[in-house]
This record gives structure tokens, C-alpha cells and sequence, in this order.
């Protein structure tokens, strides 16, 4: 299990440092900005914005959404960037399924019932569902992992 969790430690500090170097521009700003900083903090801010943007249907943007985040946040970026990892190719099916399931029922009593059957506002309806499904996940999550990490990591010496 614990060579598991290396192999998988050094693939993404790998898959970072690919990133980092095919996008200097944004190298310079995540510098500028002390987004590598290692404090508990900014770990915790990190840790949040990923979980919040790998929890919504953002893929294909997820990084586009948290750079700037972790820059105005101040918020370790490698972290973040990892952290969007929680939807991938293998939990998407799965994430998806839930957002639209949980947004349906919420929408459920709201929901008016038209004649219009097009597909347009089914789609507009579906992805309301699957936007407000997602929040209802990723909201909670980027709470709760921010101060899971500040109170299990705030007593460990540095």
C-alpha cells in the first residue's frame, strides 16, 4: 500500500512540473504570488480550492479556474492542483450520476412543466441540475477539508 501511495506521489509531482514548465507565464505569477508556499495555511486553501473545483462540472477547466483562485487566495497551487484529481476519468461516471440525481431532486418541486419539449431546455435543465448537484458536494467539501487540515496538521512541528 505505501509503495502504492509513492508511486502515485511521484507521478503527480511529475505531471506538476510537466505543467509548471510547458506554462511559464504562469510559473512567474504562482512565484510572485507565493503560491508554493509550504504553510499550513496555504496547504489548507490549496487542499480547499481543488476540492471545490474537482467537485463541479469543470473538467477541461478545472486548472484554468484554480490558478487564478490560488492567486488571489494565496493558496499553495501544486496542492490544488492535485486536489482536482478527486474527478477522474474513473469517478466522473459516478460524480456525474450523483450531481444530476441530487440536483433533480432539489429542483423537483421547483420545476415547471412546458410544452416545449426542445432539446435546448433539456439541456439547460439537465445541466442546472448537474451545477446545483455539484455544489451541494463541493461547497461542504471545501469547508470541511480546510479545517480538517488546519486542525489535524496545526499541533505538528514544521
Amino acid at each position: 500500500m505505501r509503495n502504492m501511495f509513492e508511486k502515485t506521489q511521484q507521478r503527480l509531482k511529475k505531471n506538476n512540473r510537466q505543467w509548471l514548465r510547458n506554462n511559464p507565464k504562469s510559473l512567474r505569477l504562482l512565484k510572485r504570488f507565493n503560491c508554493f508556499d509550504k504553510g499550513l495555511l496555504a496547504i489548507a486553501r490549496g487542499i480547499s480550492i481543488g476540492l471545490f473545483f474537482g467537485l463541479t462540472p469543470t473538467v477541461g477547466f478545472q486548472t484554468l479556474l484554480v490558478l487564478p483562485c490560488c492567486l488571489v487566495f494565496r493558496a499553495n497551487f501544486p496542492l490544488a492542483f492535485a486536489a482536482t484529481w478527486v474527478s477522474n476519468p474513473l469517478t466522473m461516471g459516478p460524480l456525474y450520476y450523483s450531481w444530476n440525481r441530487i440536483g433533480d431532486w432539489l429542483l423537483a418541486e421547483t420545476a415547471e412543466t412546458s410544452g416545449s419539449d426542445s432539446t435546448l431546455s433539456f439541456l439547460l435543465a439537465e445541466s442546472e441540475q448537474l451545477i446545483l448537484g455539484s455544489l451541494v458536494f463541493a461547497i461542504p467539501a471545501c469547508i470541511i477539508s480546510y479545517w480538517a487540515v488546519v486542525i489535524i496538521f496545526r499541533n505538528r512541528a514544521p
